[in-house]
């Protein structure tokens, strides 16, 4: 079912970040981070949380799909992965990962590639862990994207979501795992659940957090969520039926 509410609350945080005076710093996890025009800053609330979950010690490859600002893809770096593929739909995203990538000495380790999900990479290209921050608020087929960081926040008819899982396991080594950030509050849980389980794989929330967000100067805060979903490819035997997220 379409969820209204998330798509309208997006848009809202959309105009109010377009409203902003421009920046091109910004801190998070105590650190200086550039940050080019178009670009959503990486110490959004869901990004701190994601990547401070994220269990970087259990993955030497990883694949950051929707990497914005680099943040996640440069922790994972400095926490010890040694090759990360930066990925984003985005070129100033992918400028700004580089960027972030030379400030904080890891420029050798991550690699940024303008890639609409995995376009980008080579059959080849196979990851421990692929993780991304999904433009989890489904928007409707009309909705028009203005520029390049509308992508970091709408799917239309969450056609990204269902490119995302058809081609995800082409590039996850074997045993390796998804990280998919998402919210339930503000997405489409019911339709996520369906584009898994048609592409074979099956997971449960790793990790979740909810906030009281306002929703207008007069009106009662909402409870948000944010969850940190882990997916693996589904073995099947006979008779078996794909299924998802207890």
């Amino acid at each position: 079912m379409f969820n209204a509410i998330g798509y309208e609350l997006g848009k809202r945080d959309l105009a109010r970040f377009r409203n902003l005076p421009p920046q091109d710093r910004f801190t998070a996890f105590d650190r200086e981070w550039s940050l080019l025009p178009d670009v959503w800053p990486g110490n959004a609330v869901a990004t701190r949380l994601f990547t401070s979950w994220l269990p970087y010690q259990e993955a030497d490859n990883l694949a950051v799909v929707g990497c914005g600002a680099g943040v996640t893809a440069v922790m994972a770096a400095l926490h010890g992965c040694s090759r990360v593929f930066a990925l984003d739909v985005n070129p100033a995203a992918v400028e700004t990962t580089r960027l972030n990538a030379i400030r904080h000495g890891v420029d050798g380790k991550v690699i940024a590639l303008t890639s609409n999900l995995f376009s980008a990479l080579d059959a080849i290209d196979v990851f421990d862990m692929i993780y991304w921050n999904s433009p989890f608020v489904e928007a409707p087929a009309d909705h028009y994207y203005v520029s390049g960081i509308d992508y970091a926040a709408f799917d239309s008819c969450y056609a990204a979501h269902h490119g995302f899982f058809a081609n995800a396991g082409r590039h996850l080594s074997g045993g390796g795992r998804i990280f998919h950030g998402f919210s339930e509050t503000l997405g489409n849980p019911a339709l996520l659940r369906e584009l898994a389980a048609e592409t074979g794989f099956r997971g449960s929330a790793y990790r979740r957090e909810e906030f009281a967000v306002p929703t207008g100067p007069r009106d009662e805060p909402i409870s948000v969520d944010y969850v940190l979903y882990e997916f693996h490819q589904a073995e099947l035997g006979p008779g078996c039926h794909r299924t998802l997220i207890r």
